[in-house]
């Protein structure tokens, strides 16, 4: 139960707010354009009431909520431009499993860790054909075993989940910011636009990174508590 209240607590509350902002701020600039960030400030001021902030900050939370699945599907086509793999291992699963299975058994004494984790991963969940679904067959497995894994794991895709929701709505924000420079003659706006746009694309390799991390913290997790299972099974 804590590890429930843990994973689902205010940590992706804030994630989902945070990640739903620049949203929120691109939607307003469309309907609202400045010339310059300095204009912001008086409108803020305008607008500073505790109901508007509550309702900016509602809005933030649903919006970073629902655009989740477009988010990802936007981080999958950014990480086949820039061929960048979000597994920890990469495909090394997929190919050792395939080598292991044209292994001799008097060969297993040379196993590297790797190799001890596909067989693990082969005897207790099997190998899915899509990696993307070894996620949740690893939570479920550990699930079971009231693993910490899987709360360590919960807040590092949370992290992932807000920096790749950023990254889109930053370049969301780019895209605004070049429309307005256009539509108000603004010089300032035109030089912001790519340096925003370069926000987006280093918010996009920091969610690549929390990927990879949470998927290690979910392997190794596996790993290890798949081993003490097959100890205290062999055990008499």
């Amino acid at each position: 139960m804590e590890q429930l209240k843990y994973s689902l607590g205010p940590f992706e509350l804030f994630a989902a707010i945070v990640g739903g902002a620049p949203f929120v701020l691109a939607g307003f600039l469309i309907y609202n354009p400045v010339a310059s960030l300095t204009d912001l400030v008086p409108v803020i001021k305008s607008s500073g009431t505790l109901a508007i902030s509550l309702t900016i900050l509602f809005l933030s939370y649903i919006i970073g909520g629902t655009i989740q699945g477009l988010s990802w599907k936007y981080f999958l086509r950014l990480c086949k431009l820039f061929r960048c793999d979000y597994m920890y291992f990469g495909t090394q699963l997929t190919d050792r499993d395939q080598a292991l299975q044209k292994m001799k058994p008097d060969q297993s004494y040379s196993l590297e860790f790797e190799d001890r984790l596909v067989l693990q991963l082969r005897e207790k969940i099997g190998i899915p054909k899509n990696l993307d679904w070894m996620d949740s067959r690893l939570k479920a497995y550990l699930r079971e075993r009231n693993s910490p894994s899987v709360a360590a794991a919960d807040t590092l895709i949370a992290s992932h989940i807000m920096y790749r929701n950023l990254s889109l709505g930053c370049l969301l924000l780019t895209i605004v910011s070049l429309v307005n420079a256009v539509r108000l003659s603004s010089l300032e706006l035109l030089l912001i636009a790519p340096l925003i746009g370069y926000l987006a694309y280093l918010m996009f390799f920091r969610a690549v990174s929390f990927k990879k991390w949470q998927n290690r913290t979910l392997l190794l997790g596996f790993y290890f508590a798949a081993t003490q299972s097959s100890s205290a099974e062999a055990s008499p």
